[in-house]
């Protein structure tokens, strides 16, 4: 018999955590009670604790001067389990954001689904480059914001820690898998084991827990089988919107089931704050100025505090926005201005909630908002994305029946009647009724513990399948991009579906491709059903690329199995048809950074043949035992392989590859001769450009980043080196943050002034060349102070050389935009402006390269701590106009200009032969 201590215990609580951007809010329910707040102890003054029912989400870092100060600032925080923390949370961290917002984090929740930075390092927060603070990562932050949770409440139930309790943590429907499965990984690095539910389902809980239930009862008819309702939650970093249909089963009672779910808009009351900001900028500057980043912060969120003002209940007429200078004197640095509530509701109201009919559709604008990194909606139109999701989801319906609002923009009763009259003029026949929560500000928190209690049978449950079809890509002949359906739109959590296809065959023994789509068409195909993969309804997620070995053939006849997991993660086998074998699918659902999309297939520069013979004239200079290989062969190589695949440049990523897996693993080999390993630094490099695109490229980069510390064996050979660096600029994008780091320690020396005191590698017989500083420039993954500090070197340099290449290389280190890198790489605004005042100094005319310099250093990002001043980029634009380029030369500098396409990368081909296929059929018989 089990040991009794042994057993688990039942949790006695059902916890509802609403992760917001702005507030996190606990509610929990006690042996099924209705659900109740939470008060969470937090710091809300120096030396005063206060249980609030909202913690701020924000984060803030003393200085080591104010923390060895008690008596000027609160000690640092002490978490309830005795141990001290760097960061507080709540409401002092919300106080002090706006008046040291190098050192706070804010809307850490919006930059887990930032997929153009690393959310996994620690770049937060994103305008204190020059600060003492030591940054988090987003997964980071969101952690410590839980873990504060988890200590309270450990800390008020000692006896029921909430690490053993039923924790329900809500996020946007509209995150995607990777924001998913990083909230899970915060929750679990804060000590809790959780279950996800959407915003949307929660806020709808908590209004059946009011008086929803009997208000959408009414609303059934003889000529009414099922009504619509419309959640529309607009917080402070995300608008969510999804669809849920409501019918009477037989018993008279309500069925409920959320059919549709919006995409991903990062767009809410951040936005709103950051317009209002950029209007009330203006008002504290000079014409043709602007404030400083840490300037501006405070004015966001000066403006924050003045609109939650200005949109509340008896709002005053107007509000003073008070900012602080970084002046000594504090009352001769202090400014205000005046903004008014008919101000803050013509903004709100007519810049994102417009009024709009159905046919309305997004219109991403140049000037989109963009203040401090996140990537913002480029339509700031809430009412549009509202007409384009109802309108393509709703089908059979003219206007929801009833709609729920949720989200603190909402408490401004003038934007919810104005969506009100959105709705309303959608149709005729249907007036929308407006369903009610007890509270905005908790109805998430407290409809999670209402979905937990309808899990235990206590009270109505919402259905909800999967919001896309997920869909394998199979080789067909009757379709360009076929894929079968694994786990088909709607498709409920925990269910498995198979997918049965004749004559479906998994290939075994050699390394293949498995494309994964996602589809969030209205129309639903069956698991096994084989469709076309094209349109705007069908997404292409990252592939897997995986082997499997099996002893009977190998093509492999199977079936497909498709699972949803609660989580939103997405598992597939494929089941072999005689043995009941699995074969496990990994889709790791990443997001799309440092991917690379593909171009048509040339089939004629991969046959079989001339891979084969290209096979054999590398094998024959680097195979084993070929000494009688002579060095004019070596330097023959290139131009046998040209003969084969045309000019080496043009050159696609299947033959590439292919090249490079013979002659990477021959590494050793390029020690015979001095011509050897030239040639082999050239192919490799070559071969192996940017370093990623393809999905095995990972291992390959890992085959040379061992080799170079060693240099090259034949240092007294100029073209030697000029190959070794070229080489390692090709594969400079899939090359570690820390390679990099060595790379550049190794190459500093030589490229760095005097001063910096710098010793040379031992044994090394290098020297500076043009190729070693393009290495230098191109190593994007390297801190921001030791990339500045690179480009610092290269100007010291420009005094005394006139150098186009030099120029090009700052270009490169002062990019506003990585090219592959995350951009909290990027150096600052500031760096970058004083690089390009210098650049402005010279005689373009001998500097062939300072236009493209000019324009990589000064390009507006939309970030202001990365992006120049204006006035810097006009001085920038009358240069060009100096010259008489094209005028669409200097349009970045005029609008936020997305580099995407050819202009980002080159574009690379997937070439691995796909992992499905669908076998012929057998002839019938005469």
């Amino acid at each position: 018999m089990a040991n009794a201590g042994s057993q688990m215990k039942s949790p006695r609580y059902i916890v509802g955590i609403d992760l917001g951007t702005t507030n996190t809010v606990v509610a929990y329910s006690d042996g099924g009670e209705a659900p109740r707040l939470f008060a969470i102890p937090q710091l809300t003054a120096p030396h005063e604790t206060s249980s609030l029912p909202r913690l701020p989400s924000f984060l803030y870092s003393p200085s080591v001067e104010a923390a060895s100060a008690p008596e000027a600032v609160p000690a640092l925080e002490a978490d309830f389990s005795g141990e001290a923390s760097t960061w507080l949370v709540g409401e002092f961290a919300r106080k002090r954001a706006g008046e040291a917002p190098l050192r706070s984090i804010a809307s850490a929740k919006s930059w887990l689904c930032h997929d153009q930075v690393s959310r996994t390092e620690p770049i937060l927060p994103w305008t204190a480059a020059d600060s003492d603070v030591s940054k988090l990562s987003p997964v980071a932050a969101t952690s410590l914001i839980l873990s504060h949770v988890r200590h309270s409440w450990d800390h008020a139930f000692p006896k029921a820690p909430l690490r053993e309790q039923s924790v329900i943590l809500t996020v946007p429907a509209s995150f995607d898998p990777v924001a998913r499965k990083l909230t899970v990984e915060a929750a679990v690095a804060s000590g809790l084991k959780v279950r996800l539910l959407e915003e949307p389902q929660a806020a709808f809980y908590a209004a059946l827990g009011a008086e929803a239930e009997a208000q959408l009862l009414g609303l059934f008819s003889q000529e009414k089988s099922s009504v619509l309702v419309l959640v529309c939650d607009v917080g402070g970093g995300t608008t969510d919107l999804c669809l849920i249909r409501a019918s009477l089963n037989a018993a008279g009672a309500l069925d409920l089931e959320r059919i549709a779910v919006g995409r991903h808009l990062l767009l809410g009351g951040d936005n709103m704050d950051l317009a209002l900001a950029h209007f009330m900028e203006a008002r504290f500057c000079a014409p043709g100025e602007q404030l400083a980043p840490s300037q501006f912060a405070a004015l966001n969120q000066a403006c924050h505090a003045a609109k939650e003002r200005l949109l509340g209940p008896n709002a005053p007429a107007n509000q003073t926005i008070t900012l602080l200078s970084s002046g000594s004197n504090l009352f001769q640095n202090t400014r205000t201005a005046e903004l008014s509530r008919t101000e803050v509701e013509n903004l709100v109201l007519e810049g994102f909630f417009p009024r709009a009919d159905l046919t309305a559709r997004p219109v991403r604008s140049k000037a989109g908002l963009s203040g401090f990194g996140l990537p913002y909606e480029r339509e700031p139109r809430v009412s549009v994305h509202l007409a384009t999701f109802f309108s393509q989801q709703a089908e059979g319906f003219l206007a929801p029946d009833a709609v729920l609002f949720n989200g603190g923009v909402f408490h401004s009763g003038c934007i919810s009647e104005r969506v009100l009259e959105i709705l309303s003029s959608w149709s005729s026949s249907v007036t929308p009724l407006c369903l009610r929560s007890t509270s905005i500000d908790n109805a998430v928190a407290e409809g999670a513990v209402r979905y937990g209690l309808a899990l235990l049978g206590q009270g109505i449950r919402i259905s909800s399948g999967a919001a896309h079809g997920y869909y394998v890509g199979v080789a067909s002949s009757a379709h360009q991009k076929g894929a079968v359906c694994v786990v088909p739109r709607g498709a409920k959590e925990g269910e498995v579906q198979i997918a049965e296809v004749p004559g479906l065959q998994l290939h075994t023994g050699s390394t293949v491709r498995f494309d994964l789509y996602a589809s969030d068409a209205l129309q639903v195909h069956a698991p096994g059903q084989i469709v076309e993969a094209a349109g705007e309804h069908f997404e292409l997620l990252p592939p897997v690329a995986t082997r499997f070995e099996s002893a009977q053939a190998s093509a492999v006849q199977v079936q497909l199995e498709g699972l949803l997991t609660p989580l939103g993660t997405l598992e597939i086998a494929c089941i072999d048809a005689e043995t009941q074998r699995r074969f496990e699918l990994q889709f790791e659902l990443r997001g799309h950074e440092g991917r690379v999309s593909a171009p048509p297939r040339s089939s004629a520069s991969t046959e079989k043949r001339k891979l084969d013979e290209a096979y054999e004239a590398i094998q024959r200079v680097f195979g084993k035992g070929r000494s009688d290989v002579k060095d004019r062969e070596v330097r023959d190589l290139f131009r046998n392989l040209e003969k084969l695949f045309g000019e080496r440049r043009s050159w696609d990523l299947k033959v590439c590859r292919a090249l490079f897996d013979v002659v990477g693993p021959k590494f050793a080999a390029r020690r015979r001769s001095a011509e050897h390993e030239r040639v082999f630094w050239m192919l490799a490099g070559l071969c192996l450009r940017p370093g990623f695109g393809h999905v095995l490229d990972a291992g390959r980069v890992s085959i040379l980043e061992p080799l170079f510390q060693e240099g090259t064996s034949f240092g007294q050979e100029p073209r030697n080196w000029q190959a070794f660096w070229i080489a390692w600029r090709r594969i400079a994008g899939g090359l570690s943050a820390n390679t990099q780091k060595q790379i550049r320690a190794l190459i500093d020396p030589f490229v760095a002034t005097e001063d910096a005191q710098l010793k040379k590698p031992k044994g090394w017989k290098a020297v500076l060349s043009t190729e070693m500083i393009e290495l230098g420039a191109w190593l994007e993954r390297v801190p921001q102070a030791e990339r500045a500090a690179l480009g610092g070197w290269l100007i010291e340099r420009t005094w005394t050389k006139k150098s186009p290449e030099l120029w090009a290389a700052v270009g490169r280190i002062g990019a506003r935009v990585p090219s592959y890198a995350s951009a909290h790489y990027a150096v600052s605004g500031r760096i970058a402006e004083g690089w390009a005042d210098h650049l402005l100094r010279e005689k373009w005319e001998q500097i062939k390269t300072a236009p493209r310099a000019a324009l990589q250093l000064c390009r507006i990002t939309g970030d202001r701590t990365r992006d120049v001043s204006e006035l810097i980029r006009e001085r920038v634009l009358a240069k060009l106009a100096e010259l008489e380029l094209p005028e669409s030369y200097g349009e970045a500098l005029r609008h936020l200009v997305l580099i995407e396409g050819d202009a980002r990368l080159e574009q690379f081909e997937h070439d691995l032969p796909a992992g499905l296929s669908l076998a012929p059929p057998p002839l019938e018989a005469e």
